[in-house]
């Protein structure tokens, strides 16, 4: 089968992924305030369940570019090479910032440099960080795992590849069980680097988020026939997705109820557990629904409004916790005592709009566009990027 040109549901992809992040964020810094009340910490658990697909969409998203665009066997260093400048060079950029931006004041240079250079290899700098450190594990991965995924996926019959991928599900569902029990077992091993992978660093071992790529991976190998049985059974995913939807209210709401009194909190929406697998997995799918549907049956102003929020997603990422500082700030200032509802969608929408903003400036110029990860523009005659 020939490979298309584009697939612009992409783009819309990581337009969704991208706002689900802002908003996930913005609901981090409003929701254990003294004022928040047991009220708003509902409407906000609303938020963050429409929200809460955002990391396991940019895996999908990794998982079907890299499997869409390499069909032979991928050559290790220009592949990580390309991945350094596009990926890794943006991140130390901005990891730097961070550590700099956020980091303790008063210590020396030489330890300052020495938490920098940490900094890099854990995505401590900041929050959103981690998740950069994990997917750079799968770029690391990718030559390796398209080598086994291919040889499989040419010698294996359809039904046995949809058996194995269900297998795959259940079996990663199991793992998210099993996580402590695994870090325990690593702690007492005490190996370097694989040791803290699975203990202090667990929250960002590419393991714990495979299923994701390998949805990808399932995708970016036959895109039309995974958007057709998508499309087919979409008001069963849906249902599905609803259903779990409803199910993580009430179980969050359950739990802000303790011994102590109402207490807001949002543990059962962690990631690593399998109530919330099956969920992401059925938000992934989900998702994936909503962006066919706006590619085939919305406006053109919207469809170009997700494509240009898609173009810039990753830059904008990077950005974005620097610039939730100021909008939150803002939006206190713009709502003052307000609902606290209220004042998260307001510091959402000004720090979406001033990460674009920023991303989109620095994506003007030679060096900014290595800050921002940006490609640089096609010259006329010259190829355009695939996805």
């Amino acid at each position: 089968m020939a490979k298309q040109a584009r697939i612009e549901e992409i783009q819309y992809l990581r337009g969704f992924a991208f706002l689900a992040v802002v908003l996930q964020h913005s609901i981090g810094h409003y929701a254990y305030l003294p004022e928040t009340g047991l009220e708003n910490g509902a409407v906000l658990a609303l938020l963050l369940i429409a929200a809460k697909f955002a990391v396991p969409m940019f895996i999908f998203i990794t998982g079907l570019v890299l499997f869409y665009n390499y069909r032979e066997k991928v050559s290790f260093v220009p592949f990580v090479r390309k991945r350094f400048k596009d990926i890794v060079l943006p991140y130390i950029i901005w990891s730097t910032v961070y550590a700099i931006f956020f980091g303790e004041t008063g210590t020396s240079f030489w330890m300052e440099c020495k938490r920098i250079l940490l900094d890099w290899f854990t995505g401590k700098a900041s929050y959103h960080l981690w998740y950069v450190v994990m997917s750079i594990q799968l770029y690391l991965l990718f030559p390796f795992i398209q080598s086994g995924v291919l040889w499989f996926w040419g010698r294996t019959k359809p039904w046995m590849l949809r058996v194995g991928f269900v297998l795959l599900c259940v079996a990663y569902v199991a793992l998210t069980t099993e996580v402590g029990s695994i870090g325990s077992v690593a702690e007492g091993m005490h190996v370097p680097v694989i040791t803290p992978l699975f203990t202090e660093y667990a929250d960002r071992n590419a393991l714990y988020f495979c299923i994701y790529f390998i949805m990808g991976a399932a995708a970016g190998l036959n895109v039309q026939v995974w958007k057709q049985w998508m499309m087919k059974t979409k008001w069963l995913w849906i249902s599905l997705y609803l259903l779990c939807s409803m199910v993580l209210f009430y179980k969050i709401v359950r739990s802000f109820q303790t011994s102590t009194g109402y207490v807001i909190q949002y543990n059962d929406t962690l990631l690593v557990q399998p109530f919330m697998a099956v969920f992401l997995m059925l938000s992934v799918i989900a998702m994936s629904i909503a962006a066919v549907v706006l590619h085939d049956g919305t406006s053109e102003r919207l469809r170009s409004t997700f494509s240009y929020l898609g173009k810039h997603s990753y830059g904008a990422y990077l950005a974005h916790a620097l610039m939730l500082t100021f909008a939150t700030g803002l939006s206190d200032r713009l709502v003052l005592g307000g609902n606290i509802s209220v004042r998260t969608v307001v510091a959402f929408v000004i720090c979406t709009v001033l990460s674009l903003l920023l991303t989109v400036v620095l994506s003007k110029f030679n060096i900014g566009r290595l800050i921002v990860g940006a490609p640089a523009p096609r010259k006329p005659g010259g190829q355009a990027r695939t996805l």
